[in-house]
């Protein structure tokens, strides 16, 4: 679900992010040229390494300790192939909350309180989309980061598209 929910917000953020850059990207203060559509030799790389910057400096710039993103590196039972999970303070803390009050309520009285934490995860998902797109507009090389991932992202499910067509 963390995966879920932050890629989620990424996506619907980065489109709209990508058409603002557009019109606001200046030539000079540049870090770093990147020609778009141009494929990194190593696409799954450069995707991870981007999304550490993002996230970074996210972390840095978001006005809201609720809103940092944090990722955890684990192994699924049965398999050694490891998987990132990336998800913001708020949505660890619900999963938290909702777990300890699913045991709670499953002892007690058999009653779940998971519909108030999904709402409570859409509220704060809504809040941290529009705080991303301010930060966004603040921070040129924060935007151009995001706009860069979601392109390599787009270019990853292509391929994958590809391969299955095959």
């Amino acid at each position: 679900m963390r995966t879920f929910c932050f890629v989620a917000l990424l996506s619907l953020g980065a489109p709209a992010l990508a058409q603002e850059a557009a019109s606001t990207l200046a030539a000079n203060d540049v870090d770093e040229v990147v020609v778009p559509g141009v494929r990194p030799q190593n696409l799954r790389v450069e995707i991870e390494r981007l999304e550490q910057v993002v996230y970074e400096r996210w972390n840095a710039l978001n006005s809201n300790d609720e809103f940092d993103i944090h990722c955890l590196d684990s192994e699924p039972t049965g398999s050694n192939i490891t998987q990132t999970h990336c998800a913001p303070n708020f949505v660890i803390e619900a999963e938290s909350r909702a777990a300890e009050d699913a045991v709670h309520g499953a002892r007690t009285t058999g009653r779940s309180r998971n519909d108030e934490y999904v709402a409570a995860i859409q509220e704060k998902s809504r809040e941290l989309n529009e705080e991303m797109k301010r930060v966004a507009r603040q921070d040129e090389q924060f935007l151009r980061d995001l706009v860069r991932l979601d392109e390599l992202r787009q270019l990853q499910a292509n391929e994958k598209d590809q391969r299955r067509k095959r």
